[in-house]
């Protein structure tokens, strides 16, 4: 089959309920076409043969691991991509382990299935899941984000003992992100950023923060990266671009500062058609002035030159600025430069770090801070720690710096107050 008659489904579970449940999904979607179900593992390439599909979902739980049984025939006769179903359970992550070395293109939870049949964000959930396994194929898989950031070779790698809790919690933190921004699961930081000469904010930098019930603190480098294999990031990207800018409208009419909020685009976000119409439909409901709204990329976005160039321009119309995050670390970056509508340069703190060590970092931000001087580009200097730090970046001209010398990330409360304090002192 294809896109012009639809995906042909092929169900291999032993669980009449289970075929039942998946069918019935299946059925919403006018681009799927059931085209068969199977009772046993070792009848699945008869089934295949026989009604041609484009994807099979395979049950984990069959009696003598058949559904091992299934996939394993399948990728060494009649390989095409498969979406196994298992239990969020230990036995199950075990099993999910093994089925995604074979080749399964994806996996779902049977408890967030079980959720499908009365919950239609949810039913359109697994349906999307199952479709991007068709699309990416059979190799697909092994170019996703799921892999190329080596979650799964990390598990892999890991002590047997080890290995079932690391892949658990990512199927868990999966499960639990779904509901996060319901729940009110998520809230945001804010970094300041400080011009040296006048020890005053002139920005903050919003970085998101999860706390479940479940699972406690959730680091960013923890769930960014499986919202971005799943396709989270675009709903939880606009509830920080939204939460940011409502927020810095409110420090506005309370009669603070004035200063810009960034925030960063993840590579998803930025690839979207639809992301300039959504900022502004956010400014323009907040009231925010887009001067005071920073969008910040990064040059490891292994962005195609034409298309980003065409983004950011579209971006640049609003009237927000846009800054390159962890400049430095990339092997494109003067290209970038020549390239992209940008206002600002963010120095990578690994550069900042070894600035007193080292005279060779010294002399790379140096010329950084004068090439973009000459391009008149703004710099920012990250992950400043040190008065002896501030001193060099101070004698090489860079103006506006961020990092624990000056402040940690904190709440807006905190932000508040010291924004109140500035507006006093200046005042």
């Amino acid at each position: 089959m294809g896109l012009l008659d639809g995906y042909g489904v092929l169900i291999v579970s032993d669980s009449s309920e289970l075929r039942s449940e998946v069918g019935f999904l299946i059925e919403k979607d006018t681009q799927f076409v059931m085209t068969g179900m199977a009772k046993h593992g070792n009848t699945v390439l008869d089934c295949i043969l026989a009604s041609k599909p484009d994807l099979v979902i395979i049950d984990l739980d069959m009696v003598n691991s058949d559904g091992l049984l299934a996939l394993h025939l399948i990728m060494n006769h009649n390989p095409i991509p498969v979406v196994v179903l298992c239990t969020h359970t230990p036995e199950g992550s075990m099993k999910t382990i093994q089925a995604m070395r074979l080749g399964a293109a994806d996996y779902f939870h049977k408890e967030m299935l079980s959720q499908e049949l009365k919950n239609k964000i949810m039913t359109s959930y697994f349906l999307e899941r199952c479709k991007m396994a068709i699309q990416n194929g059979i190799q697909g898989v092994y170019d996703s984000h799921f892999y190329s950031t080596g979650i799964v070779e990390t598990v892999l790698s890991t002590p047997l003992p080890h290995r079932q809790d690391q892949f658990q919690r990512r199927m868990d933190i999966e499960f639990y992100l779904r509901r996060a921004i319901d729940n009110q699961e998520f809230h945001l930081a804010y970094q300041p950023v400080v011009d040296v000469y006048t020890n005053q904010i002139v920005g903050l930098e919003s970085l998101i923060r999860w706390n479940n019930a479940t699972l406690g603190h959730v680091p960013p480098s923890d769930f960014i990266p499986i919202a971005e294999e799943c396709g989270l990031i675009h709903e939880i990207g606009e509830w920080v671009l939204k939460e940011a800018c409502m927020q810095n409208k409110r420090w506005q009419e309370a009669g603070l500062s004035k200063v810009f909020v960034a925030v960063n685009l993840s590579r998803r976000q930025f690839n979207d058609s639809r992301l300039s119409r959504m900022i502004q439909t956010i400014l323009e409901k907040t009231g925010l002035h887009p001067k005071y709204l920073e969008l910040e990329i990064t040059e490891s976005m292994s962005m195609e030159v034409e298309l980003a160039a065409d983004a950011l321009r579209q971006l640049k119309k609003l009237g927000v600025r846009v800054a390159m995050d962890d400049f430095g670390t990339g092997y494109s970056s003067l290209g970038y430069l020549r390239d992209f509508p940008i206002d600002k340069l963010k120095i990578d703190q690994s550069f900042i770090k070894g600035l007193i060590q080292s005279q060779v970092n010294a002399v790379i931000v140096n010329t950084m801070v004068t090439m973009a001087r000459n391009l008149n580009l703004l710099v920012v200097a990250e992950g400043v720690e040190t008065e002896e730090e501030l001193q060099v970046l101070r004698e090489c001209g860079c103006r506006l710096v961020q990092g624990y010398y000056f402040s940690q990330p904190v709440m807006a409360k905190r932000i508040e107050e010291m924004l109140h304090l500035e507006t006093k002192q200046t005042g």
